[in-house]
């Protein structure tokens, strides 16, 4: 039942979440500023668009952080209520630690459900605005490649005759390196329409499509059909996989959908599959840690010194990190499957708090 103690600990822990994330986030933005700074050294770039580069950025920053913010503002209130002797006055009056512990969970986990819902669309669309000014600004090349619902589109440059292309196809094998069914567009270097070729088949060679069963429409004259066309290209198999969106630039509301896509086009899907398994189980991850933090601070008291929590907190928040880091390398290589990759990390960190519990509990009672 939600009593006046309850509220009481949510908004201890609410405030203590908002401090947190407020000093990471400053510390974030200040940082990520210099760095597009340094990125922009020598190019040029206005004050005003590294200032955007950095804004468009900062949504997306602020979600790796999560979790570490979350554990961090966990551990600084429960060491806040032991230092004001309020745990203390909170068991007095019957209330259990396992009791105070259901509503931080509660409240971190909703933080979760509710990054992933709603703030989580809203930083697609930054990190996609982020990618179109860092394309124009800081790396200042075109992408060759794109894709859409509609299929797969890629601009290129014919040496041979001189012309530019536009290349497309609805449905693709080996990562957009074979197309099916494809059509070409023929531009002059004015933008003047020069011709179109219709094909079944085209494979990407080194410098070449190799195309068959093609029909060539020239831009005056009569069409013709031949069997075979070498037809050169400036393109590369590392442009076409550029031509994704990057994973955090897709919401979770079309991430499923986009990856169906991708596996029609004949993609790997791998790294999108991650991303989307990762936001699923972030409230999971998140809520695991504030038992984490609870579990650390299990047996302190009020005059107590804090500095072997914070060293332990410290020790465990790092040694988490190597092990999703791990994990990620290993779910995004296909070694193990992604929906394991990301669901591990809640059950390893609420293991680890359990056992952190356990031993706290028996050395309590002098067993060990």
């Amino acid at each position: 039942m939600f009593n006046k103690i309850n509220y009481y600990i949510l908004v201890k822990f609410s405030y203590s979440f908002l401090f947190t994330i407020l000093i990471l986030s400053s510390i974030l933005f200040i940082g990520d500023f210099v760095e597009q700074f340094r990125k922009s050294a020598g190019k040029d770039v206005p004050i005003n668009i590294i200032l955007q580069l950095t804004v468009f950025n900062f949504p997306n920053l602020i979600s790796y952080t999560l979790p570490i913010t979350s554990f961090l503002s966990a551990i600084l209130t429960f060491l806040t209520l032991i230092r004001n002797s309020e745990s203390i006055v909170i068991s007095g009056m019957g209330i259990s630690n396992i009791k105070t512990l259901i509503t931080p969970v509660t409240l971190y986990f909703f933080i979760g459900i509710t990054f992933i819902l709603l703030a989580n669309p809203l930083i697609s669309v930054f990190d996609d605005m982020y990618s179109d000014l860092k394309y124009e600004y800081i790396d200042r090349v075109d992408k060759f490649a794109s894709i859409t619902k509609d299929g797969l589109w890629l601009k290129q440059g014919n040496d041979k005759n001189g012309l530019n292309s536009v290349l497309y196809a609805k449905k693709t094998e080996n990562r957009g390196e074979t197309l099916h069914n494809f059509m070409l567009l023929e531009y002059d270097k004015k933008g003047a329409f020069n011709g179109r070729i219709d094909g079944k088949k085209a494979e990407l060679n080194d410098g070449y499509w190799e195309m068959s069963e093609i029909q060539i429409t020239p831009k005056y004259g009569e069409s013709k059909y031949q069997n075979f066309l070498k037809y050169n290209t400036n393109i590369k198999s590392e442009d076409i996989s550029d031509g994704l969106s990057s994973p955090s630039s897709i919401s979770i509301w079309r991430l499923m959908t986009f990856i169906n896509f991708l596996e029609e086009l004949g993609y790997s899907a791998v790294d999108f599959k991650m991303y989307l398994y990762e936001l699923i189980s972030l409230p999971f991850y998140i809520a695991a840690l504030v038992f984490l933090a609870f579990s650390l601070v299990q047996g302190i008291k009020q005059n107590d010194k804090f500095s072997k929590v914070i060293i332990s907190s410290l020790i465990l928040i790092f040694f988490l990190y190597f092990v999703a880091n791990l994990l990620n390398a290993l779910g995004s290589t296909s070694q193990i499957h992604p929906l394991i990759a990301n669901f591990s990390m809640p059950i390893i960190t609420f293991s680890i708090a359990a056992i952190i519990l356990q031993y706290s509990e028996l050395r309590r009672k002098k067993i060990i």
